[in-house]
């Protein structure tokens, strides 16, 4: 081992001793304990049990509900969040003076504390002296249960989540638009297109590449929500937002059961593994057409 090469080990060597001891070794024990009855119950019965675990978790009606009410906050808020990203970035593309200023206000909430905001939003949502139900007031509409019907609940968190998240996906379109050759928008308009077709044939597919980067990490990010749903809902009403990041707490931190709960956290990982996967390979025939 010449000078330079020991030079790259030394440096290396720190990070990839960090990276073992925070990612790796607790995903080998994390696979390790969902192959086990390990229970801090009875930590003294440990045993192997295999794929008892994951084969409990495919025949329980909670996993299956606790699946759906994550694809659908999953799938619901990246959506919402995509369209309004992507939205306020285009009005926001135009220099004008007030134009750095509300880029700055719109930031905001990705740098307030998660669980300080969803204590903020738990105050507002309050039936009775809620400031949202306040407003329906005066607007002539009836008062809502924000936490307190399955609908509302998912709304609620909709809510909190796109507030918090819906800058990410600005942050991302905005740079696309920076980047992008105006040339073709201006080609366009002077071949009379409106502004709505130039930004949907134009505009749009350009944003593609970004836009997927941002879907990718956003998904990842709204699959795995646990702490405004904990603080707002904690999971109810009933189950209606137990996700599976809740259904593992629940199961690891109430009841004990660290192998069940360490394969709830294993499945969630493939799932979003493979879902990830999916998507990027469908981007990757997408995005030649679209830059083109």
């Amino acid at each position: 081992m010449n000078t330079r090469t020991r030079f790259i080990v030394l440096m290396l060597a720190p990070a990839t001793v960090l990276l073992f001891g925070l990612t790796i070794f607790p995903f080998i024990a994390s696979v390790a304990m969902s192959l086990s009855n390990y229970s801090l119950v009875t930590p003294d019965t440990l045993a192997f049990t295999g794929l008892q675990n994951y084969v409990k978790l495919l025949q329980a009606e909670e996993f299956w509900a606790a699946l759906r009410a994550t694809a659908l906050f999953t799938i619901l808020a990246v959506a919402i969040q995509l369209a309004l990203g992507v939205a306020i970035a285009a009005i926001l593309h135009h220099e004008t003076r007030a134009v750095p200023l509300l880029r700055a206000i719109y930031l905001l909430p990705m740098a307030i504390t998660p669980v300080a905001a969803v204590f903020t939003f738990r105050m507002m949502f309050n039936p009775s002296l809620g400031v949202f139900n306040h407003l329906l007031k005066l607007a002539g509409l009836p008062p809502q249960d924000w936490l307190g019907t399955p609908a509302m609940a998912i709304t609620s968190l909709l809510i909190v989540d796109t507030w918090q998240w819906a800058p990410f996906i600005l942050l991302i379109a905005a740079g696309g638009l920076a980047a992008m050759d105006e040339e073709p928008l201006q080609a366009a308009r002077m071949d009379g297109a409106t502004e709505l077709q130039v930004f949907f044939h134009h505009t749009l597919p350009a944003l593609v590449p970004y836009l997927g980067v941002a879907i990718v990490f956003r998904a990842i990010d709204a699959f795995k929500t646990f702490d405004i749903i904990f603080v707002l809902t904690g999971g109810g009403p009933g189950i209606a937002t137990r996700t599976l990041n809740l259904l593992a707490y629940k199961q690891g931190v109430e009841f004990l059961s660290m192998g069940y709960a360490a394969a709830i956290a294993i499945v969630m990982l493939v799932i979003t593994i493979v879902a990830a996967q999916l998507f990027l390979r469908r981007m990757r025939l997408f995005v030649p057409r679209a830059v083109l």
